[in-house]
């Protein structure tokens, strides 16, 4: 195991390793993410998204996601995109961060998420989080598309 690489891919928050250490890139997945000289990357935190979004974020047909837990995201972030364990080039500022219930969603919020209608929110949402509960609070990010970042 590489563990002075391994150190610097925890997301914790926490105090970040600043030492130097034989390793000049973070492991993420299946690519590699320069170090800045304080031990940090550029773009060392994601927001995952199913395959199926990328092309309506690239879009802006989609500008919103709700998620069951909280993300690690903040507004006014820049963060990549992430497909599985694939990390793309694509970029996104959170906006702004905020809680809802299910049940106080509108038919323009599910066109906001990329959906058709409301139905169609509701059954995508089933089919990533296996239910459905209208009371449930559930963290929303509002964001905008940046563009690509080729060198990534």
């Amino acid at each position: 195991m590489l563990s002075g690489a391994r150190r610097h891919t925890w997301l914790d928050h926490g105090p970040r390793q600043t030492t130097a250490t034989p390793f000049h890139h973070i492991k993420i997945a299946y690519g590699t993410q320069p170090l800045s000289p304080e031990g940090r990357s550029d773009y060392e935190l994601t927001l995952s998204f199913k395959k199926r979004y990328i092309g309506q974020i690239i879009r802006g047909e989609k500008t919103v996601t709700r998620r069951a837990s909280r993300p690690m995201v903040k507004a006014g972030g820049v963060y990549r995109l992430r497909v599985g364990f694939s990390y793309l080039p694509e970029l996104i500022r959170v906006r702004r961060v905020y809680t809802q219930r299910l049940g106080d969603m509108t038919a323009e919020d599910a066109l906001r998420e990329g959906a058709a209608s409301l139905e169609e929110f509701r059954r995508d949402w089933m089919d990533i989080y296996g239910f459905w509960d209208g009371d449930r609070r559930v963290w929303v990010v509002e964001f905008e598309y940046l563009g690509s970042d080729r060198k990534l």
